[in-house]
């Protein structure tokens, strides 16, 4: 049995991982107390040793964190809006197919585990003297016991350790894909939710380009900055 207090260590670390893959950005703008504005994006680069030349972006990104339609402290939700764009420089000795695929990685600290419910004895010793052995059958008397003995129904909130959750919002696909093209994926207030979180919660955008050859699949993510939905 997990008390509140437990942190989940797992969950912990991989927030620790998300704000690594956006180090040297400012630190996060969109918080429960700046729930609404711009989220800085960024742009990766992707080449091969066969000549290949990409970038793929994270560009207009935005957020707007909404109090829990259900009014309690267990879900979070959002609105986001941004694009997810790629640029073939170079393809090299030629490539089959390049797709771009965004969604969001959320974060959760602490799952909400429940309620254990028991029934239980529950015993009050006075000055007169002390409870010793085992309870007597039914109707026997205690004597020399200043108190009550009786039974109660217990209940303690469980918890679990945190979990990531991926939320993908959409793919681009092309054949073919030629130097100078620019493709990838724009979204409007795509709805962005965790239901069941006690604990903190954190969420960056992510874009991966891949491109095809014959040979070889090469690949590159960009993430956004950390948002804080709690």
């Amino acid at each position: 049995m997990r008390r509140i207090s437990v942190v989940a260590t797992g969950a912990v670390m991989v927030t620790a991982m998300m704000s690594a893959a956006v180090a040297g950005q400012a630190s996060a703008q969109i918080t429960p107390q700046n729930p609404s504005g711009p989220v800085k994006g960024a742009t990766q680069n992707l080449s091969s040793p066969e000549g290949l030349r990409a970038k793929i972006a994270l560009k207009d990104l935005k957020a707007k964190l909404f109090p829990p339609l259900a009014g309690d402290n267990k879900s979070r939700l959002a609105y986001v809006d941004g694009k997810a764009e790629s640029t073939i420089l170079a393809s090299g000795g030629g490539a089959d197919a390049a797709s771009v695929e965004v969604g969001y990685v959320v974060a959760c600290g602490v799952k909400d585990g429940g309620f254990e419910s028991w029934i239980g004895s529950n015993q009050t010793i006075g000055a007169a003297g002390a409870l010793a052995g085992s309870i007597p059958a039914a109707g026997a008397a205690l004597v020399g016991v200043g108190g009550s003995l009786g039974l109660t129904q217990n209940q303690v909130i469980k918890t679990a350790p945190g979990a990531i959750v991926y939320l993908p919002v959409g793919t681009k696909e092309i054949a073919k894909p030629k130097a100078g093209e620019t493709f990838g994926v724009r979204f409007g207030e795509k709805r962005v939710s965790i239901e069941g979180c006690i604990g903190s919660v954190d969420a960056v955008a992510y874009a991966t380009l891949t491109v095809s050859s014959r040979t070889f699949d090469d690949s590159k993510t960009v993430y956004s900055e950390v948002m804080r939905f709690a």
